[in-house]
């Protein structure tokens, strides 16, 4: 492809033709926007087709997919109570931070070195914001019963995510050779959740858990989510074949989508659980 090249309307770079602070993965060979110094800028790319784009509106239309469906889930819960639905709360806000942050960090991540770095912090702190967030839900309902055990697993995950949270903020672990670090972090972090889990599938058996929990749904959620973060690690399919998966199919995509398919995995588990803990037939106290 010839040097900045249209990308229907946008003139895109090349690998080779970008400052040093916008190269992140060198098997990405076109697409590139140029940096702005200017949101405004930025934002215009919204309307065009870039390397970019794809990661983006992925996480943008999924927010707002899951603004969706937490109304409709307002409307089907009725024998929710204040603290369920505090809960579910909780759960959306974590999970609407995360992807409106990617989508900004994406959107604004060619401003300039300063801004990007500013909304990478952002899009990490989203991560870790969901992953906090969905543990709690998930293990209240799974020890509805057992409230000081949810207690002790809420002050882990709280515990653990502001311990990667401080970690992820140090200068040195902003560097991209600390890119697998961070992500290291972030894997530990959702690996986490295996020890309630655990514990769920041992005192009550992987059938009752399943049921009281949602334990077969946050497998699936943590098969995408340790699938998304190995393809995103070691950067395929594109470095199979540099530049052939510049604008569509590229490992950050996927990683996108394994990020939506994980959420929605979890919140299929969470409404499992709350009906099976509210209904009048199934529930153990």
């Amino acid at each position: 492809m010839a040097s900045g090249e249209q990308q229907k309307g946008l003139r895109t770079l090349t690998w080779d033709e970008l400052e040093p602070w916008q190269q992140d993965n060198h098997f990405i060979i076109r697409g590139y926007r140029a940096a702005t110094n200017s949101y405004g800028r930025s934002l215009q790319s919204l309307a065009h087709i870039h390397n970019q784009t794809v990661n983006i509106w992925s996480h943008l239309l999924g927010a707002v997919a899951f603004v969706a469906a937490a109304f409709l889930l307002h409307q089907q819960l009725r024998q929710a109570l204040q603290f369920d639905l505090v809960l579910f709360g909780v759960f959306f806000a974590g999970l609407l931070a995360c992807l409106t942050l990617s989508s900004a960090f994406h959107t604004f991540g060619n401003h300039s070195e300063v801004i990007r770095q500013c909304f990478l912090l952002g899009d990490l702190a989203g991560i870790i914001l969901l992953t906090m967030t969905s543990f709690y839900p998930g293990v209240y309902y799974g020890f509805y019963c057992e409230p000081a055990i949810a207690r002790f697993y809420w002050a882990m995950i709280t515990i653990f995510g502001i311990g990667a949270l401080i970690v992820c903020l140090l200068p040195q672990c902003q560097r991209k050779p600390w890119r697998h670090v961070r992500t290291a972090i972030l894997i530990s972090m959702g690996l986490s959740g295996v020890v309630p889990m655990t514990h769920a599938a041992q005192r009550f058996g992987v059938h009752q858990a399943g049921l009281q929990m949602g334990w077969d749904w946050y497998v699936g959620e943590g098969i995408f989510y340790v699938l998304g973060a190995i393809i995103y690690v070691n950067k395929v399919p594109e470095k199979w074949k540099p530049g052939y998966f510049d604008i569509w199919g590229s490992s950050h995509q996927i990683f996108h989508a394994c990020v939506l398919i994980g959420a929605w995995c979890h919140l299929n588990g969470v409404v499992k659980a709350f009906k099976y803990n509210h209904d009048p037939q199934t529930m153990r106290c």
